[in-house]
């Protein structure tokens, strides 16, 4: 029954992963149209708010998988009884769980990379519009006086 048990939940881990894998790529086919936007024109035409909110959520998919689940955890009738955690770590392994959490992580750093650059980008744009303002106002102040 043990050796089941291991099989069952290795089974769900990989399951639930399979969950996050299909929310990443949903994630990825949302932005996948903004580095090429960015090679091809230099600029995006998103506002600070979306940026934010795409951060926030990379942000809460990368802590689900890796702060919230299970799925990095051995369960814990392994730890009453270790003579089926070979059954458990050969299935765990049989379905790929270590890698895919492993390309999930490298997914999401990408993604994150993406949105910190955009935010940085916009970070600029806004300083510099803030520059031109204040350039303004000096030449203002000079030919008024």
């Amino acid at each position: 029954p043990y050796q089941k048990f291991s099989l069952s939940y290795a089974m769900a881990q990989s399951a639930k992963l399979f969950i996050w894998e299909m929310r990443v790529d949903d994630t990825i086919n949302d932005v996948k149209y903004i580095p090429e936007r960015l090679a091809s024109t230099g600029k995006t035409d998103l506002t600070e708010k979306q940026i934010s909110k795409m951060i926030g959520k990379v942000f809460i998919e990368r802590t689900q998988v890796n702060l919230h689940s299970d799925i990095l955890d051995s369960p814990d009738f392994l730890w009453e009884d270790d003579i089926h955690e070979p059954a458990y770590t050969f299935f765990k392994f049989h379905l790929d769980v270590p890698e895919r959490v492993d390309l999930l992580n490298t997914r999401l750093d990408v993604l994150r990379d993406l949105l910190e650059v955009l935010n940085t980008q916009l970070s600029n744009h806004h300083s510099s519009r803030l520059e031109l303002i204040v350039i303004w106002l000096i030449v203002a102040e000079i030919v008024v006086t």
